[in-house]
């Protein structure tokens, strides 16, 4: 198993999360790429912790919801 470790602060947008990372927080969470490009992906609901997905079985970079 992968050991958890503080990553750095992404200059883009902080909350942003990649595929195979560890989820930062509860919430719904959207898909904002994946490749190569594929139909509009729903959002899925991430408990804090667990490994964030593949968005149609590709690598993503997943946003949260801004609803709070």
């Amino acid at each position: 198993m992968k050991p958890r470790t503080a990553q750095p602060a992404s200059t883009q947008d902080p909350a942003a999360v990649r595929t195979g990372e560890h989820c930062p927080r509860t919430g719904w969470w959207y898909p904002l790429q994946a490749e190569p490009a594929t139909p509009a992906q729903t959002p899925r609901f991430v408990g804090q912790g667990s490994v964030m997905p593949a968005a149609g079985g590709f690598p993503s970079l997943w946003l949260p919801s801004q609803a709070a």
